[in-house]
């Protein structure tokens, strides 16, 4: 009795499995190229990871119809590939990651949109932010220690004092939404003297500090966008960043002195600031060194740039 053995893979179909990331990591491979060589600009990492729904798109139809279509298939996964891409390079503002948490984060089990914080009798406050997945704006400004707003209920606050001079504050970020871009302003008060931290994954980060009093700053980032504009200090002030993916944008205001060192990774560091000069990865303006009040920034990251203006 003979048996017929079955039949292999064709050929185009065992090839084709193995096209669908290819595809993807050529694509970005060829912006970033476009990006290194200033024919695209505008790019960010954010711009790129907020594509991900764009990666479920491709593996729902990849599954569904790549067997019984390649060709057909692959086709239509380069053209969406291809737009998602030119999305990303002439549209970058208008991407951001969403927020993708249900129930809360870090207890906040009451977010609203708006929440004050008293400075009572306070000399002095530590505030912790704790988000991501959101545009965040903090300046100076606020009428007791801490205002803050956000385009949807996801802020919660906690406050503990140290002998009622010093007050822990926290504010987190947290609801239970899905789509959508929260944008969040945070302002402090500008004649209390504040050490701030900052935790967050990926998102849009403008910190401007000259206007408040700040003691020392952490900024502990993911995959985000940064602008830092320095505080006018009192005395030596601290500032250290540590981040993954992330771009950073240092800005020294003409009444600041300040040094800027980067390290680790694969950290670029560039200025146009015309104060400031670049040796290796260290830069200073022209008075840091005699300076008395002055600001030294250290960034410590991954895969990141870092630029002085």
């Amino acid at each position: 009795m003979s048996t017929t053995a079955p039949l292999p893979p064709s050929e185009p179909a065992r090839r084709r499995r193995g096209l669908f990331w290819p595809l993807v990591l050529i694509g970005i491979g060829l912006l970033a190229l476009l990006a290194n060589y200033g024919w695209v600009t505008g790019l960010s990492i954010v711009a790129l990871l907020a594509l991900w729904p764009v990666l479920l798109i491709l593996l729902g139809i990849d599954i569904a119809f790549a067997r019984r279509w390649p060709v057909e298939t692959l086709v239509v996964e380069v053209a969406i590939i291809g737009l998602a891409l030119l999305l990303a390079a002439t549209q970058p503002n208008a991407l951001s990651l969403t927020a993708f948490n249900i129930g809360g984060s870090g207890g906040c089990g009451d977010p609203r949109s708006s929440i004050s914080i008293d400075r009572g009798s306070y000399e002095a406050v530590a505030l912790r932010i704790d988000g991501g997945a959101a545009r965040y704006h903090v300046t100076g400004g606020a009428a007791g220690a801490v205002d803050a707003t956000a385009t949807y209920d996801e802020l919660c606050s906690s406050v503990r004092s140290s002998g009622g001079t010093r007050g822990d504050l926290r504010l987190t970020q947290g609801g239970t939404r899905f789509t959508g871009t929260n944008e969040i302003d945070v302002r402090l008060a500008n004649d209390l003297p504040t050490s701030l931290t900052v935790n967050a994954g990926a998102g849009e980060f403008d910190i401007d500090l000259h206007d408040v009093k700040i003691s020392d700053v952490r900024l502990s980032v993911g995959a985000s966008s940064t602008t830092l504009t320095l505080p006018h200090p009192s005395g030596e002030t601290a500032i250290r960043v540590d981040g993954g993916a992330s771009s950073l944008v240092v800005v020294i205001p003409a009444d600041v002195e300040a040094r800027v060192t980067v390290s680790g990774g694969l950290v670029s560091a560039s200025s146009s600031n015309p104060r400031a000069t670049k040796s290796g990865n260290v830069i200073e303006t022209a008075g840091y060194a005699a300076a008395k009040d002055r600001v030294t920034v250290t960034v410590n990251g991954g895969a990141s740039s870092v630029s002085v203006r």
